[in-house]
Formats: structure tokens, sequence, C-alpha cells
């Protein structure tokens, strides 16, 4: 039961991502792009700070409100395909090339704000529980 949960809550995990990063990616790119033309987006990679923060919170939620299969499925399947480092470290390196200052700003920014978001969120959620 274990594989089969972690299949079904990625099946749903990675295709939202995408969806959500290119809705997010279509409404912040333009004029601002400081990639010269080879980056997805204007200053910083948006989308994917968007899906990364937002599954770091749903992360904190169920680990704050779930257990067993339940917890397996939305953290390892959901959560572990709706959120990408794999993305974080291609968007990183085209602004190491391109915006020295937006690489900071990401490489720096993404993080605490994703820790911070599990962080308040999970303890809501368990304070909320008590």
């Amino acid at each position: 039961m274990t594989v089969v949960a972690i299949i079904i809550g990625a099946a749903v995990g990675a295709p939202l991502r995408y969806t959500i990063d290119r809705w997010v990616h279509g409404r912040t790119a333009g004029t601002g792009d400081t990639t010269g033309g080879r980056g997805r987006w204007r200053l910083v990679p948006w989308g994917l700070f968007t899906v990364n923060v937002a599954g770091s919170g749903i992360a904190g939620l169920v680990l704050a409100t779930t257990s067993g299969d339940l917890r397996i499925l939305l953290l390892s399947g959901f959560c572990g395909a709706f959120t990408t480092f794999s993305g974080f470290g291609w968007d990183a390196s085209l602004l190491w090339s391109a915006a020295r200052t937006q690489f900071w700003v990401t490489v720096i920014g993404m993080p605490v704000a994703c820790i911070a978001a599990f962080m308040a969120v999970w303890h809501l959620a368990s304070a909320a529980g008590r």
C-alpha cells in the first residue's frame, strides 16, 4: 500500500506543479527578463517559488494533521512531486550566469520562505489540533 500511496500522490502533485508554475510564469514573465532570453521568468523564478513555498506549507499541515498511509500519500507522494529541488538548481544556475543579484535573492529567499511556510503552518495546525 505504501508504494501505491506514493504513486497516487505523485500522479497528482507533478502535473499540478507544472500547471501552477506555467500559470504563474504567464503572469510574471515579460520585458524584465534578466537572463538574455534564456530564462523562463522575470527577476525571480516566481512559479517555482510559488510551488515550493505552497508545498512546504502543505507539508507542515500534513505532518501536523495526518498519520499512516494518508501521511505517506500526501507528504512523500504529493508534496514530493509537487515541490522540486532540481528545478530550483536549474533556475539558480541560469540566474548565476545572467543576474547575480537575483541569484542571491532566489538561493537565500526560497529556502527561507519554504522553511518559514512549513514551520508556520505546522505550528498553527498542531496548536489547532490540541
